[in-house]
């Protein structure tokens, strides 16, 4: 159930699937089983999204989104070990708040086109996020959703840059002994649910389509949520 919500959100929304499952998995099976089962799904889920949408990639920026995101991990890795990671994750719900709000409120995209430096910083910023805190996603989210896209064109560049990110990830899990005969186990068994789950999440996004459902309202509103839940958690009373 947990792997076939995941496939769904990243099918209508082309992001998300570890946002929802590691927490979830993680009471489950535990973190260390948990996050390499998340890293496998999450790059499978991008495939067929980013066939089934290849016309739409915005190429040249999702490559400089992951040329950015890099070398990121060294400094995500100083971070992590010399800072506490509530403090990263404090100041990403703040942007995440700030941004969504700024976003839901105006009528226009905040940038005119894709900035090479601001690309380039913005798959920086992933990177250490990936690194130090194991969320990277939600800087690329929120820059992609900013830009004067279409919601084919934010969530096929998405997918794309995930899908290169993830490859990396997985690598990184393998070296570090993390993919395991019990993950295999479970990512095997669990293949069915995730294929129904992607398939309805596709579905979904169709409808938002046809129905013309301001797809760029929901995800700003998900970065929101997410956003305020990150400073929620992180908050010391």
């Amino acid at each position: 159930m947990i792997i076939a919500l995941a496939g769904f959100t990243q099918g209508l929304t082309g992001f998300g699937s570890a946002l929802v499952s590691v927490p979830l998995l993680s009471l489950i099976v535990g973190a260390q089983i948990a996050v390499p089962i998340a890293g496998i799904f999450g790059w499978l889920v991008t495939l067929p999204i980013v066939w089934k949408m290849r016309h739409s990639i915005e190429r040249q920026t999702g490559l400089i989104l992951f040329v950015g995101s890099v070398p990121a991990s060294f400094v995500g890795a100083k971070l992590l070990a010399s800072m506490p990671s509530q403090y990263i994750l404090l100041t990403m719900g703040g942007v995440l708040i700030l941004s969504s709000l700024h976003s839901l409120r105006s009528t226009k995209p905040l940038f005119k086109k894709a900035s090479i430096p601001l690309t380039l910083g913005t798959g920086f910023t992933s990177g250490v996020l990936g690194a130090s805190v194991g969320e990277s996603g939600p800087p690329v989210i929120a820059y992609t959703s900013m830009q004067p896209w279409t919601a084919d064109q934010t969530k096929s560049t998405l997918a794309f840059f995930f899908m290169l990110q993830m490859i990396g990830a997985n690598v990184s899990f393998w070296n570090e002994g993390l993919i395991t005969e019990e993950v295999v186990s479970h990512v095997i068994s669990a293949l069915p649910a995730f294929a129904i789950g992607l398939a309805g999440g596709m579905i979904g996004y169709h409808f938002l389509q046809k129905y013309k459902i301001d797809y760029h309202k929901i995800v700003h509103t998900f970065l929101l949520v997410m956003g305020c839940m990150l400073v929620f958690k992180n908050v010391s009373f």
